[in-house]
């Protein structure tokens, strides 16, 4: 990324769906450490926090905080475009809904629904989602995988956030034991809105 001239959405886009931390590094530097967490803080969001200027995971162990009820609260800000402006919030769900690095949520998922995303006939519109993970075998590091997100189908949408941590496997693989997890949650959570067009009850 450093010889390229990319502009702050391209590298936005980078940082969203394939987690690229050069590309979250530069737009930690563009928009700056103190801007970032202030503007947090206006939005509401009182258990969120950028805990470092920079990631460097040979540097720090915690990047960050926030809450799985928090995450879902900025998904629905974004839906019910809350944030900046309606076209921007559009364009947000777009960036998300090209996310790379799902398999926390979609693992599980029935594959004819997956197939179809998006299509005339698909139950699911789109699926908007940030995940992320932190693991090492330091004494001081958490693993962690989350995910989140929107999940739009023709019966309506809902909102998903699931943070599991304290598990002993750090790698970073897709049957990483906390990734099943998160995936058999949200089968569960799909399968029962589907099955009542729409609704948890």
């Amino acid at each position: 990324l450093n010889n390229l001239d990319l502009s702050s959405k391209n590298m936005v886009i980078l940082m969203m769906i394939i987690s690229d931390n050069i590309a979250t590094n530069k737009m930690i530097e563009y928009l700056g450490y103190e801007n970032i967490n202030n503007t947090i803080k206006e939005l509401g969001f009182n258990n969120t926090r950028l805990n470092i200027p920079k990631l460097d995971f040979n540097l720090y162990s915690e990047v960050g905080q926030t809450t799985a009820y928090e995450y879902a609260k900025a998904y629905k800000m974004i839906k019910d475009k809350k944030i900046l402006t309606p076209s921007m919030c559009d364009e947000i769900i777009d960036i998300l809904s090209k996310q790379r690095k799902n398999e926390l949520l979609t693992k599980k998922l029935p594959l004819n629904d997956l197939n179809e995303i998006g299509s005339d006939s698909a139950f699911i519109n789109y699926i908007a989602s940030k995940s992320g993970s932190l693991g090492g075998d330091e004494n001081n590091t958490i693993n962690c995988r989350n995910d989140g997100g929107i999940i739009s189908t023709r019966e309506g949408d809902y909102i998903i956030s699931i943070f599991i941590n304290e598990f002993s496997d750090f790698y970073f693989y897709s049957d990483n034991p906390a990734i099943l997890l998160g995936s058999e949650i949200n089968k569960i959570i799909f399968e029962t809105f589907k099955e009542n067009n729409g609704s948890f009850k």
